[in-house]
């Protein structure tokens, strides 16, 4: 089916629930579970189309970028830190969470555009590369001598469509972070001490003890990218 009923949606959808019955069902892809479909990004939470009709009809005129690539399908995938563009309104928008998990977009500039966060997890080394996975669904083949100090939980700064690494961003005590789950969900603070899977954030001059799977690394002093408006 192509819909499904608003009241089960995830609860990372960012709707009205009982204003209408159906919404639209994301496709399988980039971010799994967490993904809301494109066309209801659109609509309810940039508010740049008033309904599905119309969200379809500039999707099929090219007019919507997602990380620097055209995209066509109202159902496509979009999750955490993604890239949307409307080059004709020369307006960007980077999706990040807010205080209560739910999706939620900030405007960003056409440089900042041109960048992303991903995190790595997985790394398989090959015979000539090592082959990265991030959150994202990408598949990132670095040299072996640049990717034998990347690990899994660590973060990337990269360049989209091209997906050329800009930066590593290592998952280490004093990085700066970004929750994307929990109680402490969209805070930015620093990783203070590492406890296996589990750790504790500063924010504020305040502890905030969570688990690593809810940490993006964002930066090492400062945020690489802008997260907040």
């Amino acid at each position: 089916m192509s819909t499904q009923k608003r009241i089960s949606a995830p609860r990372t959808y960012n709707i009205k629930r009982k204003v209408k019955k159906w919404v639209t069902r994301v496709n399988s892809g980039p971010h799994n579970k967490d993904a809301i479909p494109l066309s209801v990004l659109l609509r309810d939470i940039i508010g740049l189309v008033r309904t599905n009709r119309e969200a379809r009809q500039i999707l099929n005129q090219g007019k919507v970028m997602v990380d620097g690539r055209v995209r066509k399908d109202p159902r496509f995938p979009i999750g955490f830190l993604d890239v949307i563009s409307i080059p004709s309104l020369k307006r960007h928008y980077r999706v990040i969470y807010d205080d209560n998990g739910r999706h939620q977009c900030i405007k960003c500039s056409k440089k900042e555009a041109g960048l992303k966060i991903v995190k790595i997890n997985n790394k398989i080394r090959r015979s000539k590369d090592y082959q990265l996975t991030t959150n994202d669904g990408r598949t990132i083949s670095v040299k072996l001598s640049t990717g034998k100090g990347y690990k899994t939980n660590d973060s990337l700064l990269i360049s989209v469509p091209d997906q050329k690494v800009v930066k590593h961003l290592p998952f280490n005590e004093k990085s700066m972070v970004y929750i994307v789950g929990g109680k402490s969900v969209n805070k930015i603070g620093l990783l203070d001490k590492i406890e296996e899977k589990n750790v504790v954030v500063s924010i504020n001059k305040q502890e905030h003890r969570t688990i690593s799977d809810y940490l993006y690394v964002i930066g090492e002093k400062k945020e690489e990218l802008k997260l907040h408006e």
